[in-house]
């Protein structure tokens, strides 16, 4: 799949463009900015991609293949023509607004804290007169705004739905809504939700989902080279989610796949049992009619998001309970078939299933991850998609909390149903 940009943005001088970010302790920029929502959508574009940016009042300036080869030739093999990472697009969009000869130097300055103080030099964070802050956050998938990161400007913006960098404000006076509404997004000072809070929504179709919210937080993902039944695709490190997510507390049901689907090819049928023999293309486009629904929100999970709500803080085999038979419909006592959901125990934060029934598809493509990981989405692109979970026809071994398979995205079998995940507090 291809990537289509689609940027709007107002700027009240079209010649200087302030990307923003919290600099905390100081350096703010001493022009004037204002802005409205700047959205980068991915759509499906099969040749001659073009990126539209929308500039100042109206200005539209169009940037072709050839012109973010020329921007950025030493990658132009890897890129074929598109806007890669998040760092490329505020690039590309600063050379739209300025002519060549006026281009400062392709520099990304980071502020101690690790949060991006500058583009090209130019300083991208505002203190106003009141002692108010004013900067610009990133939003991934509609998930609350967050600053931006010298992690998050290499993501790719391919491996996105959304990707939108918004005003944001703190202590801003009364009269900006837009600043509150965004602070609100973020969740206020203390944030309303916790780790375990719960919503029902409706899907299309009318079926309902119930959705466990799960707070940002760190774990060790993989598992120790001394946990029985290991393999060597499992290297335990260090993982940073800085984005909370909702995850259903049950696999996706045949009930529910009717619902928004209007068909249903599950092996083992039953409403309320999950719908099996799918494929990871099956489940994308269960996601794509969802989120005319959910506002663009509801994607499947990451694997390191799928890892943490099964652990539910803990660091052994199986989750909850710790014994796999109080937890999961696996080959010992499935008797050969799925199970209606939610009838074992559930884990510490209230997710049914997690470590048998069906395998449940994530977004990523494998790969053999190494090292601190902040946010892991996976490679943008690769040859198999990653399972979790075990299932009904798997051996204890298989439905451990760090079991990793992988297969090819078009492939459908009764083994495998999946789970699905929202960005964002708000739903």
């Amino acid at each position: 799949m291809k990537c289509v940009a689609y940027w709007s943005m107002v700027c009240r001088n079209v010649s200087c463009v302030l990307l923003a970010a919290f600099v905390a302790g100081g350096g703010f920029a001493a022009e004037p900015f204002a802005f409205s929502t700047l959205v980068v959508q991915s759509q499906a574009e099969q040749r001659n991609p073009t990126t539209e940016i929308s500039v100042g009042f109206g200005d539209v300036a169009h940037i072709s293949p050839w012109r973010i080869r020329r921007r950025f030739p030493r990658s132009a093999s890897e890129r074929g023509g598109q806007l890669v990472t998040i760092k490329d697009a505020l690039l590309a969009l600063n050379e739209t607004i300025a002519k060549d000869e006026e281009m400062p130097e392709r520099t990304f300055k980071m502020s101690d804290d690790g949060m991006l103080a500058s583009v090209c030099d130019i300083p991208i964070a505002k203190k106003t007169a009141s002692g108010d802050v004013v900067e610009i956050r990133v939003s991934i998938d509609g998930a609350a705004p967050t600053p931006i990161t010298a992690h998050l400007l290499e993501e790719h913006l391919c491996d996105f739905k959304t990707v939108a960098f918004v005003r944001w404000g703190k202590g801003l006076s009364s009269g900006d809504a837009k600043g509150k509404a965004a602070a609100a997004a973020d969740g206020g000072a203390g944030g309303a939700l916790k780790t375990g809070d719960t919503k029902v929504m409706t899907l299309p179709g009318g079926a309902t989902i119930e959705m466990i919210w799960c707070a940002p937080g760190k774990f060790m993902m993989g598992s120790p080279k001394t946990e029985v039944g290991r393999f060597e695709d499992e290297p335990i490190h260090p993982v940073s989610l800085t984005k909370g997510f909702w995850l259903g507390k049950y696999e996706i049901t045949q009930a529910q796949w009717e619902s928004v689907m209007g068909e249903n090819h599950s092996r083992f049928k039953g409403a309320d049992r999950p719908a099996d023999n799918l494929s990871w293309d099956d489940c994308q486009r269960f996601v794509n009619k969802v989120n005319a629904a959910f506002g663009g929100r509801a994607r499947m999970p990451t694997e390191a998001e799928w890892e943490y709500a099964c652990r539910a803080g803990s660091d052994t085999p199986v989750s909850g309970s710790g014994n796999l038979g109080d937890m999961a419909w696996y080959d010992a006592n499935s008797g050969n078939q799925t199970h209606v959901v939610g009838k074992n125990q559930a884990n510490h934060w209230g997710f049914y299933d997690m470590h048998g029934n069906v395998l449940e598809w994530c977004s990523d493509w494998f790969s053999e991850p190494e090292g601190l990981a902040v946010d892991p989405k996976g490679p943008a692109s690769g040859a198999f998609k990653v399972l979790r979970g075990g299932c009904w026809f798997f051996y204890e071994r298989d439905c451990r909390s760090a079991y990793r398979l992988k297969r090819d995205p078009g492939i459908r079998n009764s083994i495998f149903g999946f789970r699905l995940a929202c960005s964002g507090e708000e739903l």
